[in-house]
């Protein structure tokens, strides 16, 4: 039985880094929105929300690479399986 070829495919750092970027934007609106509603001064607010989507984007993109390392979960599959 011949073995069938195989491809994996997988993510780019590029990939990692806008999929952190998009996401981190829309947790930004709702940071934002959070500590509006607390503070109740658009200032404060900003700061906050911008100093912890920094930092959240750092560590969203690393926890990306570093899952990507992890082969749990992980198939190979045929270019256009269903899988």
């Amino acid at each position: 039985m011949a073995k069938k070829r195989v491809k994996y495919l997988t993510s780019t750092p590029k990939r990692s880094f806008i999929k952190a970027l998009i996401w981190e934007t829309i947790s930004f609106v709702i940071t934002l929105i959070a500590i509006y509603i607390l503070q109740k001064d658009m200032g404060v607010s900003l700061k906050f929300t911008f100093a912890l989507t920094i930092v959240k984007v750092i560590f969203l993109y690393n926890y990306e690479r570093i899952w990507k390392k992890i082969m749990w979960g992980k198939v190979y599959a045929e270019i256009n399986s269903r899988v």
